[in-house]
């Protein structure tokens, strides 16, 4: 990705305008829907069953979260929607249609708990923003419990005028309603003082030609006067944050904007702040993300406020709108060169961002954490004491639930318990003062689990940390977990607040350091309550103790592994991973920058002492909660979140490329996994394999094999490890005939081998596909992600590999090029140096 001069590429206008995009999901009883992606200014027309809905309809300005149209009747279940813009004399075809639905097939306790955003709320706020929305529902404010602000029809995230601003110390909330069916109210406020003196606002750069402008730094609830030149435009309200506003004409270079904000009518405005209007000749290239082959859209990341994207495949125009989607009019391919530029006015960008797309490119999608459905109760428990290996130990923790209202010990939400009981996630902590209460550590992830229906418990292993170690201590752990699952169910005979609401035949477990361990025995101990099943195991930075008798196996996998960690600094989960052998699926987290310490809340301190480089605790927490979520979710609750884990899809705002994943399907094709002792000659399939330009053995990929590599690996596992000797070094593994890979992908997990000097650059391969005629086709691995560089560690820097994705699609097979007789791996980096391959599957 680059960024060129506009004028050297001259490229080429087509009178195609880009359909818009109908938001989605769309749901029986809405009032209104959203459009996305149109020109500023363009008219909208909106089609419903194949007749004209709404036409003509002026829609803005789409950015951020497009245009809100009210409709003239409510949408019903099985209406297909469609839209289409009109913009500068052209008409754009008609969107990708949307089928409208029942919202309880999606949400059948109701709609989800409306979100005050942003927070606080404060004195003499006049406008307050709502998110977490079902488009076209009804939205309303109380105060004290008087409604002061209601809209029928709302966006996804909507803002609502109070009437009267609010006063110091009324309690705020928010309620929702679709189709007559509510929504649980949103999490309380007590309004504050507003800040004294408010903060400057400030404007973006404006360039000329603009009929639109953000402005910044605004409080929650304040009113805002803009004026251009010197002459007042008006008084806005507004939720906070930015504000974005139309002007009544383009703004001209040299024009001068300024902007104050005002809360209580006691305190003083804001000091002025402003902006003077830019030349065109500033107007910058937009900035967009990586484009996936084959996908038919641009998404775009940052433009100048009111701006037009134009898209121009092979230097000829492919899309234009008005983001942050732009749809293209084909599917980008392998080898394309995609230009996009912004215009603004008649304004076009002096530079393009120039790039190509890569066959592997996820997208970022949602946030699989950000499941907001119930608020949360929560409790101690005490379950009294229990003999564990001669000590007598207490049961005891605590537990967060949805319930009816937030706090401690409210009801169980009524609506959920309901439709069934629910999944359960018990939690242990590791070693640590027994001072500190560990177990109160999680409670970031116990909250975000039982906002999503999940009964999320904290096990107080307190007395069992110290300056105790050993195998034992892992084994009682377990068995305190164990102990604390029977007293739950118990609990679930029995108590007035859980009596039938929990799940004990989706059970899932996670630990953390030593507790990380013990999760992993804990399911085949004998003191597991015999119906209760536990069907996933998230083991975050394990330690081994050499507890476990033999492979994690019975449940899906998940482990998390700091590779800055100065407790556990051997990743021992790494041998877990290896080992496992799941029903499904099993997922490795390698993550860059992380310490051990900051998964826990009560853990102070960085246990690498601030030798190693450390992202902060609201990263490390966030690791946790992204990815967490998706593995529980998709297990216990089949929600479609494994995505996330494969590398499909990427999270919003995450420290994702930290996040080095590896991951298998147990039912996958599996080539070689070098596990079978059929060694080098022969793949797991029986088929022979050569070599030729490099040294290719089998090694034990660990610290105790007798025929390992090096000292660099920490798992358990055996794997080929190539060196080259020579450019194009090339490794080559037969297939059975007649074998067909459409629409497959082919995965190998890999590592860069670290020989005790740090690389200056990263190396990689490439991997080709051998057809029935003799053809190879290649791929990079820099064009499916790269090969990451060790993380540096000094004396323990690691091989940890990791997997990656080649999509057939990417390797532009011909139609008759239906048979692959071979997949090569290939080193003909300047930089070679030897790599480690393991689990080549066909997936």
């Amino acid at each position: 990705m680059a960024e060129v001069p506009t004028e050297r590429l001259k490229l080429k206008e087509t009178r195609f305008l880009s359909p818009p995009v109908v938001g989605e999901p769309l749901y029986q009883c809405a009032k209104a829907l959203v459009i996305l992606g149109f020109d500023p200014g363009a008219t909208l027309d909106v089609e419903r069953n194949g007749a004209l809905f709404l036409s003509g309809v002026p829609g803005g300005f789409p950015q951020p979260q497009g245009a809100i149209l009210s409709l003239p009747a409510a949408l019903a279940a099985g209406d297909v929607i469609r839209a289409r813009q009109k913009a500068n004399g052209l008409t754009s075809g008609w969107s990708v249609a949307v089928t409208v639905r029942d919202h309880t097939q999606d949400f059948p306790d109701g709609p989800p708990r409306p979100q005050i955003d942003p927070a606080p709320v404060y004195q003499c706020g006049s406008r307050t923003g709502v998110n977490n929305l079902l488009t076209g529902c009804d939205v309303w404010i109380t105060a004290d419990g008087v409604e002061v602000g209601k809209v029928k029809g709302a966006a996804p995230h909507q803002g609502i005028n109070v009437t009267p601003d609010y006063g110091l110390g009324q309690q705020v909330r928010a309620w929702a309603m679709m189709c007559k069916d509510p929504s649980p109210p949103s999490l309380a406020y007590d309004t504050i003082a507003p800040p004294n003196p408010l903060p400057t606002p400030g404007i973006d750069a404006a360039y000329a030609g603009a009929q639109q402008i953000r402005i910044n730094n605004l409080v929650n609830g304040a009113r805002f006067e803009l004026s251009l030149n010197g002459a007042s435009l008006g008084v806005w309200r507004t939720w906070g944050y930015a504000h974005l506003v139309g002007l009544p004409a383009p703004l001209n270079t040299g024009d001068s904007l300024s902007v104050v904000q005002r809360m209580c009518p006691g305190n003083p405005p804001s000091n002025p702040g402003g902006t003077t209007v830019l030349p065109c000749s500033a107007l910058p290239a937009p900035q967009v993300a990586a484009v996936q082959c084959s996908d038919q859209f641009v998404t775009v990341t940052q433009i100048a406020t009111g701006a037009t994207v134009k898209v121009y495949v092979n230097h000829v125009k492919a899309g234009e709108g008005g983001g942050p989607t732009v749809l293209l009019k084909a599917p980008v391919q392998h080898g394309d060169v995609v230009d996009v530029v912004q215009q603004v006015g008649t304004c076009v960008s002096h530079l393009a961002q120039e790039l190509q797309c890569l066959c592997v490119a996820p997208p970022v999608t949602f946030d699989p954490s950000a499941l907001d459905l119930f608020p949360v109760g929560f409790t101690d428990y005490d379950g009294g004491t229990v003999s564990i290996d001669g000590q007598t130990l207490h049961v005891r923790g605590n537990v967060f639930y949805p319930a009816e209202d937030d706090g401690s010990g409210q009801p169980f939400n009524k609506r959920r318990a309901k439709r069934g009981p629910v999944p359960l996630i018990f939690m242990a902590h590791g070693n640590h003062s027994p001072a500190d209460p560990s177990y109160l550590g999680y409670d970031y992830f116990q909250n975000a689990l039982a906002k999503m229906g999940f009964a999320a418990i904290s096990v107080d292993c307190n007395e069992l940390n110290g300056n105790t170690a050993g195998a034992g201590n892992i084994l009682d752990r377990a068995d305190l977990i164990n102990a604390s699952i029977a007293h739950f169910q118990a609990l679930n005979g029995t108590d007035p607040l859980l009596k039938n609401k929990l799940d004990f035949s989706k059970v899932g477990l996670m630990g953390h350091s030593r507790g990380g361990e013990a999760v992993v025995i804990a399911p085949v101990r004998a003191s597991k309550p015999a119906n209760a099943v536990v069907l996933a195991v998230l083991s975050l930075a394990p330690t081994d103790w050499g507890a476990t008798s033999g492979p994690p196996t019975g449940y899906e996998f998940q482990t998390l592994l700091p590779a800055a960690d100065g407790d556990v600094q051997n990743n021992d989960g790494a041998k877990y991973y290896d080992r496992c052998l799941p029903p499904a699926f099993k997922s490795q987290l390698y993550v860059h920058n992380a310490c051990h310490n900051f998964f826990n809340r009560q853990w102070l301190l960085n246990d690498n002492g601030g030798t190693l480089p450390t992202m902060s605790r609201p990263d490390h927490e966030r690791v946790l909660l992204i990815y967490g979520c998706a593995f529980f979710r998709s297990v216990l609750a089949g929600h479609g979140t494994v995505g996330f884990l494969t590398g499909n899809e990427q999270p919003p705002a995450a420290p994702t490329a930290l996040v080095h994943l590896s991951f298998q399907w147990v039912k996958s094709l599996t080539v070689d996994g070098q596990q079978q002792n059929n060694w080098i000659p022969k793949n797991n399939l029986g088929q022979p394999t050569s070599q030729s330009g490099l040294a290719a053995g089998e090694y034990g990929l660990s610290q105790t094999a007798a025929n390992r590599y090096n000292n660099s690996f920490y798992g358990d596992s055996v794997g080929m490890v190539a060196k080259p000797k020579k450019t194009n070094g090339t490794f080559r593994s037969q297939l059975p005939a007649k074998t067909h890979l459409t629409n497959q992908e082919v995965w190998i997990r890999v590592a860069d081998v670290f020989d005790g000097s740090f690389p200056t650059a990263a190396t990689g391969f490439e991997l080709g596909l051998e057809l029935s005629g003799g053809t190879i086709q290649w791929v990079d691995s820099d064009d499916v992600g790269g090969v990451p560089l060790p993380f540096d560690r000094g004396s323990m820097t690691k091989s940890m590999p990791s997997t990656l994705r080649f999509p057939v699609r990417c390797f532009a097979l011909g139609r008759r090029d239906k048979s692959v007789r071979a997949i090569l791996l290939r080193l003909k980096r300047k930089n070679a140096r030897a790599l480690a391959f393991e689990d080549l599957q066909i997936v």
